[in-house]
């Protein structure tokens, strides 16, 4: 079992402090961040958020938690890229904890916040006590010095808010509409034509997926440079895809992407990795989202090549799991204090300087006490040195379960 532990902390620039003039959930910056002089980007709360960009219209909706994409072409209205069923509400993230699945959007045990920032938007997700999510949209241009933005980022942040070491995955649903009623759904650089599903498990040589007809196209970079590499990617019917019991959606490559509910109803569904977290640590997942309108292609390829050699201005892009932008400065470790948390709940996180121990139920699963043991030997075997304080912790939790379970070490 592969473990992966991130260190990144994008939220020691955003706080979790509620504010109850928005339902609760309006996260505000820390006084004490602000003492220090920290450097932290500016955004607002706002309910709806519709930002133009040249070719983009970017749509979030706090109410749903939903967000919208548009093409806008030169002359004429503006063009779905996705489903817009429902407020965009057909397209979504959800998040894996353990072994629960959450999909974020409002009504679901999940609170909403749609936030403005310089290089364009924000969807917050909050699971209490579990996790936060933060969906973060950047425009950016395709060609080099350029004004023109015909591109979206796409960051998406998971900081483990609970007490323990816990697993995260992230899958997005795409509901593409462009190519239902052309002579290709999608295709990508090695395929010109998928009119069925099927089911991805290495972008390298296929690199995008693309749904466009003659009007508008929409591209999503999942494979190159600063590039998040997918785990899965599938293309099939939206409901299934929506309605999977699986986490990772079974697939029938060759199989029509009509159902007894839709016809022709085709989407994209992504799953990352998954990530282990220690309590306030933070995993980011990252890809490209390129747009095309009046006959154009999308500049996906040349982007990439670009991007991979270094030939264009947006090197701090490459590295998107480290954010280095003016959005979010380069990350540092998330105390307590900046989160937020009251002295009460930074006694629950620490007791005598140390994490925080309790044996929880999902502690006793076996996949959780495989990661525990897994990264115990990471950390032994790390030969740049061993970080002796969070050895001792984990070893301790390990003790604790172990006693619980009524088993030796």
């Amino acid at each position: 079992m592969k473990v992966k532990f991130c260190a990144f902390a994008f939220f020691a620039v955003f706080s979790f402090a509620l504010n109850a003039q928005n339902e609760g959930l309006s996260f505000v910056f820390q006084e004490e961040a602000e003492n220090e002089k920290k450097e932290i980007p500016a955004y607002s709360v706002e309910k709806n958020i519709v930002i133009d960009r040249d070719e983009i219209r970017l749509a979030l909706d706090s109410t749903s938690g939903s967000f919208s994409l548009y093409a806008l072409p030169e002359k004429g209205r503006e063009i779905a890229l996705l489903s817009n069923y429902d407020s965009g509400s057909a397209s979504f993230f959800a998040l894996k904890a353990g072994r629960k699945e959450y999909i974020l959007a409002r009504g679901t045990g999940v609170k909403t916040e749609a936030r403005r920032t310089p290089l364009g938007a924000q969807m917050a997700y909050l699971i209490p006590d579990v996790a936060q999510v933060v969906v973060d949209f950047s425009f950016l241009p395709s060609i080099p010095n350029s004004t023109k933005d015909d591109m979206l980022r796409i960051t998406v942040y998971t900081i483990n808010l609970g007490k323990n070491i816990q697993s995260f995955a992230l899958k997005g649903v795409f509901d593409t509409v462009l190519g239902e009623n052309t002579l290709a759904h999608f295709s990508t650089a090695a395929r010109s034509k998928i009119n069925s599903e099927f089911q991805f498990s290495d972008m390298s040589d296929d690199l995008w997926i693309r749904s466009s007809n003659a009007n508008a196209a929409i591209q999503f970079l999942l494979d190159g440079e600063g590039i998040s590499r997918p785990f899965s990617v599938s293309l099939a019917n939206k409901e299934s895809l929506s309605n999977s019991s699986s986490w990772v959606p079974s697939v029938k490559n060759g199989k029509s992407f009509s159902s007894v509910l839709s016809y022709n109803n085709s989407a994209v569904c992504v799953n990352w990795g998954t990530a282990y977290l220690d309590p306030l640590k933070t995993d980011a997942i990252g890809f490209f989202i390129s747009v095309a309108t009046d006959g154009e292609l999308p500049a996906g390829k040349k982007f990439l090549s670009d991007l991979k050699n270094g030939k264009t201005m947006l090197g701090i892009y490459s590295k998107i799991a480290v954010p280095t932008t003016d959005v979010a400065p380069a990350p540092t470790h998330l105390t307590a204090q900046e989160a937020g948390l009251s002295e009460s709940e930074i006694h629950d996180y620490t007791k005598d300087g140390s994490p925080f121990v309790e044996v929880t139920e999902e502690q006793l699963d076996p996949e959780y006490i495989q990661s525990l043991l897994d990264h115990i030997a990471s950390l032994s075997s790390d030969g740049t040195g061993v970080d002796k304080e969070e050895l001792a912790r984990l070893n301790s939790e390990l003790d604790s379960i172990l006693a619980k379970l009524g088993v030796d070490r």
